[in-house]
């Protein structure tokens, strides 16, 4: 390079050390060339594989030279030949030798140079049994040895192995002392150890993690200290073997525990009856299932431990938490799953508990609301078959808010008993997700429940007495026939009609109807039984025109003697009832009412209608069918006197007042005419009583004016008078003129000769 003009005077006073530098380096470089090593001339081979015998000399003279000695095609090696190829110091490759004499073995194992036994090694592979003096000779070998034949391993074949430097396999091993086991550690080439069942040499195992190893599933017994070296492992483990023998003990210490949760199998230990702080702690490092099917209690601090662990954690056995383990168990980092659990107070806990997606809480008797808000929040099916009839109600409510299906088997055996159901219970069962019998149901007033019983082909319930208008609507709808023969009351139409149609008649139990179901079993044209109605009629003190018109079907009488009043379409009603007709609370009696009954056909009884319009008596005098009006007090119509002689009536004493026209009628009445009930006898009346020809009773007057006494006096009959107690003057001149005997309240009786 040559310096460039333009640069600053230090560059050009600096070029001249630039150039002896480089020379030096050249310099150095002749000299590393000069002086750098030679490749070492290769020995001599020597191919003798064509012999098949050795003898003692022989060997000695190819032992004197260091070429390689290649004598593949021996098979066997005298102990004296062995002996003699010794000292030889280059390499010597006997890989056709399959037999050699333990004396032999231990020559050749002291040959100082390179040595190949391959035939040895491939034989060796099933040999059962292994001399020390073989097994130093298999040593030297460069290449794999695999002894699968091996079921023992003493020390000192163990101890004649560990300088082997290729891969050494033992796959019958099952289990080692420990000087065996130390020795195998210091083995300089790859340890396989497949078949080991126990080990508890810490440096064996620690050799065999370093190897790289994780699969020590053989391994059922672990000593202490290799449970340590194990458990230092970076790589997850497979410990099939362990876990098996785990799963029967009932105790285990914190060093197998954390062995244990270096495996990412399920872990599961149902002997374990009891878990310290330690332990728990351990085991929580495990990033698999956790399953303690043997813990019925877990303390707070072993709760608290587990917490940590991040997969599921399974305690099916618990059945009881105490706050505090709730508490811990709540803040769990996984799925966690408490089949056994009775109760859930804790929201927290409820959270976790549905956060694992299961929904199978069979055995839970008692749920907090807000509980009961977080396993709603499951979705799929949830179960719940252990939870008590005395739910809170709003536990009740908050599971209705559930998606999907959910079952509730310990309610429904507990609704199967009782004959009513209601409210959010009812709604419950509805969705219940199992078989449903409630025999016993006398109420039910919810439609879902009405509606799942129907579609899950219930026919039968003649046990119900009583449905809400939601059910009775969800049963009009019904396709099936149903027996609904207990029913008492129908207040919808839709239902009425329905059974109707299903060939129902019989409504004997049925006491109470709406005017709309009424209206329409009382158009039907078929006969009708309504014992139940006919008899809930005799207790009510009004009824409507539909309900009249429905009892009018009954056939028979109908005793309504707690109607207090009788509206004229309510006795239109009842008049086409061809039955006898008892209606003796009724006091009033319009003319309208009396006018619908005329042509009413049966009996009619009115005991309480007292003073009957004049209008209401021809009314009542038309009535087609026998007539009784025990508890007349006045009697005007002289029409509605007639028809009550024309029906045999012969005792009028409860007549208070009467009408000439109407007393004219009665005079013709044979036999004695008892009017005891007659306070004040108006002249007319009298006279016209007088035509009577029999005896006249009128014990019931108090008083007599001379034209009422000059009247009776025309009388033929005998007369009573037994309320007259002081007549005057002009009465007892009167009376003294009565053609018959006259009896007084004095017991004075006058007769024609007296006269």
């Amino acid at each position: 390079m040559k310096p460039n003009r333009e640069q600053p005077a230090g560059w050009r006073a600096a070029w001249p050390r630039w150039l002896a530098a480089a020379a030096t380096t050249a310099a150095l470089a002749v000299a590393f060339v000069a002086v750098r090593p030679q490749p070492r001339p290769q020995p001599a081979t020597l191919d003798l594989d064509a012999l098949r015998s050795l003898s003692a000399a022989r060997a000695t003279e190819l032992a004197a030279t260091p070429a390689v000695l290649r004598l593949g095609g021996l098979t066997t090696l005298s102990e004296e030949a062995a002996r003699a190829l010794e000292p030889h110091r280059g390499p010597l490759s006997l890989d056709g030798v399959v037999v050699v004499s333990d004396a032999a073995a231990a020559s050749l194992a002291r040959h100082p140079g390179p040595l190949s036994v391959a035939g040895l090694a491939a034989r060796s592979r099933a040999a059962e049994t292994l001399s020390p003096p073989l097994a130093a000779l298999l040593a030297r070998h460069p290449g794999p040895l695999a002894l699968d034949g091996l079921t023992d391993l003493t020390d000192e074949v163990a101890r004649a192995l560990e300088p082997h430097v290729g891969r050494l396999s033992l796959p019958g091993i099952t289990r080692l002392t420990t000087p065996a086991a130390e020795s195998l550690a210091r083995h300089a080439g790859p340890l396989a150890l497949d078949g080991l069942t126990e080990i508890g040499s810490r440096p064996l195992a620690a050799r065999l993690v370093a190897d790289g190893r994780t699969d020590f599933d053989r391994l059922v017994r672990i000593g202490p200290d290799a449970v340590e070296a194990l458990a230092a492992s970076p790589r997850p483990l497979g410990l099939f073997g362990l876990v098996g023998r785990a799963a029967s003990a009932e105790t285990l210490p914190a060093a197998t525990c954390r062995l244990l949760a270096r495996t990412e199998e399920p872990l599961s230990l149902p002997a374990l009856d009891s878990l310290d702080k330690e332990a728990a702690a351990a085991l929580a490092a495990h990033v698999g299932r956790l399953e303690f099917t043997g813990l019925h209690t877990i303390a707070p601090d072993v709760a608290a431990a587990l917490a940590s662990h991040g997969g599921t954690l399974s305690l099916p056995a618990i059945r009881e938490l105490s706050a505090e383990a709730t508490a811990a168990l709540a803040r769990h980092r996984g799925p966690l799953d408490l089949p056994g659990l009775t109760a859930v107070d804790s929201a927290a806990l409820a959270d976790r508990l549905a956060a694992g997606g299961r929904g199978d809480f069979g055995r839970i008797v008692r749920l907090s609301p807000a509980a009961a808000e977080w396993l709603a929040r499951i979705s799929g099916p949830l179960v719940l078959d252990g939870l008590e009839p005395s739910a809170d109600p709003a536990v009740l409510a908050a599971l209705l808010r559930h998606d999907g299906p959910i079952r509730v088997a310990g309610l429904a055996r507990s609704a199967s008993l009782e004959d009513a159901v209601t409210g959010d219970r009812a709604a419950l069962l509805a969705r219940h997700a199992g078989p449903l019998s409630l025999p016993r149901l006398a109420a039910l007033d919810s439609g879902p429940l009405a509606a799942r019983l129907v579609a899950d082909g219930r026919t039968d319930f003649s046990a119900v007495k009583s449905l809400s208008p939601e059910v009775e609507n969800v049963f009009a709808r019904a396709a099936a026939k149903l027996d609904l023969g207990g029913l008492t009351s129908i207040s919808s139409a839709a239902l009425a009609r329905k059974l109707l149609a299903d060939g129902r008649s019989d409504f004997d139990r049925v006491t109470s109807l709406s005017d709309e179901a009424a209206a329409v079993v009382g158009d039907h044209a078929g006969p009708l039984s309504l014992a139940g109605l006919v008899a809930a009629a005799t207790t009510r003190d009004a009824i409507t025109e539909p309900q009249a018109r429905l009892l009018a079907r009954h056939d028979g009488p109908l005793a309504m003697d707690r109607l207090a009043s009788l509206p004229e379409p309510v006795a239109a009603a009842l008049a086409g009832h061809a039955g006898g007709l008892s209606l003796t609370r009724v006091r009033t009696l319009s003319a309208a009412a009396a006018a619908a009954l005329e042509p009413h056909r049966g009996s009619l009884e009115l005991a309480g209608v007292a003073r009957p319009e004049p209008a209401v008596e021809e009314s009542l005098a038309r009535h087609v069918g026998p007539l009784s009006v025990e508890g007349l007090e006045s009697l005007t119509s002289a029409a509605l006197a007639r028809r009550l002689v024309a029906d045999g009536r012969r005792e009028f004493g409860g007549l208070r007042t009467l009408s000439a026209a109407a007393a004219a009628v009665l005079a013709g009445v044979e036999g004695t005419l008892f009017l005891d009930g007659l306070g004040l006898l108006d002249p007319a009346v009298a006279t016209a009583l007088a035509t009577h020809a029999g005896d006249l009773s009128l014990d019931g007057l108090t008083t007599l004016d001379a034209p009422a006494a000059r009247a009776l006096a025309a009388h033929r009959g005998d007369l009573s008078l037994g309320g007259l107690a002081a007549p005057g003057a002009e009465v007892t001149q009167a009376l003294a003129r009565h053609v018959g005997p006259v009896s007084l309240a004095s017991a004075v009786n006058r007769t024609a000769t007296d006269r």
